[in-house]
């Protein structure tokens, strides 16, 4: 009689160990998630606070509240900076956005902007409309209190100037790479952060005039390098900014 072969038992492979780059990742992604909830949260409290309070608020307190804000939009868009979107492009499929924190960048961005605004614009129309009521003379406490108003004109002023400037010399550089290549990555990265160009264009728009001509300068080569960009919204921007800001500087 034939003997029965035994059956070779199956061999299982040893389990295997999570990746230790993913808990990396993983652990990282937490992080940073915990950390946009809670930074969302706080770009809704102060939004509410400059909305309702921002007059009641002295001067230290709304310094405070621009650096607050200027280091949540850093955080964001460091993230979201051009090279870190299009590397994460390579690691998803073609037709899904990249993990962004566009949303919290943006409603920064809305926020810090109208803080900005708000506080550089009409400071000479007080000047001159108390000088008119009380005459030539005017008295010691207002000018203190103007000097130094003036003085938070003049630190909000250099940091509208300097975050426009980032925004849209971040864009133009890229804007100018579009015509050397075929990338669709740059297109497509473009395309996300249009609606941050836009605002910052539209916000430019209503920019105190005084402001936008002594920097007139510096942002006019930037500007016009994103004339030919392929956004329509940002391109339509550019038209709005262009009739409110540079047609009043023609003779």
């Amino acid at each position: 009689m034939k003997k029965k072969k035994k059956g070779k038992k199956k061999k299982f492979p040893d389990a295997v160990e999570p990746d230790t780059k993913d808990k990396e990742e993983n652990l990282l992604l937490g992080t940073i998630r915990g950390k946009c909830v809670t930074q969302l949260l706080l770009l809704g409290a102060i939004d509410s606070i400059q909305k309702k309070y921002w007059s009641k608020l002295n001067r230290s307190q709304k310094v405070t509240m621009m650096e607050i804000l200027l280091a949540v939009l850093e955080f964001a868009a460091s993230y979201n900076s051009y090279t870190n979107l299009r590397m994460r492009m390579h690691h998803i499929p073609a037709e899904r956005p990249p993990l962004n924190l566009l949303r919290q960048e943006l409603a920064g961005t809305c926020i810090y902007l109208d803080i900005l605004q708000k506080t550089t614009s009409g400071l000479n129309n007080k000047k001159e409309e108390h000088l008119e009521s009380n005459g030539s003379q005017g008295d010691s406490s207002f000018t203190e209190n103007f000097n130094a108003d003036e003085k938070l004109v003049g630190i909000a002023e250099e940091k509208l100037v300097s975050f426009c400037g980032q925004i849209l010399r971040e864009a133009s550089d890229l804007q100018s790479t579009v015509g050397e290549t075929t990338n669709m990555d740059i297109h497509r990265v473009l395309e996300l952060r249009s609606p941050i160009i836009v605002k910052v264009l539209k916000s430019m728009s209503f920019m105190n005039n005084q402001i936008f001509r002594r920097h007139l300068r510096e942002f006019y080569p930037l500007i016009t390098k994103l004339v030919c960009c392929d956004q329509m919204d940002v391109r339509g921007a550019l038209g709005d900014l262009f009739s409110t800001q540079l047609n009043a500087l023609l003779p």
